[in-house]
């Protein structure tokens, strides 16, 4: 059976200041999950931590203004339903306050992309070496 070709994305969301390590933890083990049952291969993520929001964020339910956000960034390439069902999962948890998806690439194989580097145009530092300086 020929490889199912699949779309590579980008989603970043924010968690709320206030959320605990424990849900953190929840919501990247659901978003892998996800990726995972789906089909899909996470390729990176990054946790980039505590950080100002562009603008403040009102939350309805506990009529709070947010002004700093936990976001976190994934990396994947999957079947295009994927996101959909990430999204919803994402509107559903308590902790999660925003996100967002962005398409890359489409029609990818994934036994290719998953051995290219993770991002295009990065270069291993390994392979270029130090260059010395002349006195």
């Amino acid at each position: 059976m020929a490889e199912e070709r699949q779309v590579e994305y980008e989603t970043v969301y924010i968690m709320r200041p206030t959320s605990a390590a424990a849900d953190d933890k929840k919501t990247r083990e659901r978003v892998e999950g996800i990726i995972e049952n789906m089909g899909g291969h996470v390729l990176k993520f990054d946790n980039w931590g505590m950080r100002k929001l562009a603008y403040d964020i009102r939350d309805k339910s506990e009529q709070i203004v947010y002004d700093r956000g936990q976001y976190s960034y994934y990396r994947y390439i999957a079947p295009s339903n994927t996101v959909a069902e990430i999204e919803r999962n994402l509107k559903i948890l308590d902790s999660v306050i925003k996100w967002q998806t962005i398409k890359i690439a489409d029609d990818l194989l994934p036994s290719e992309r998953i051995s290219a580097p993770t991002e295009v145009g990065e270069i291993d530092v390994l392979e270029i070496g130090v260059i010395e300086q002349e006195e």
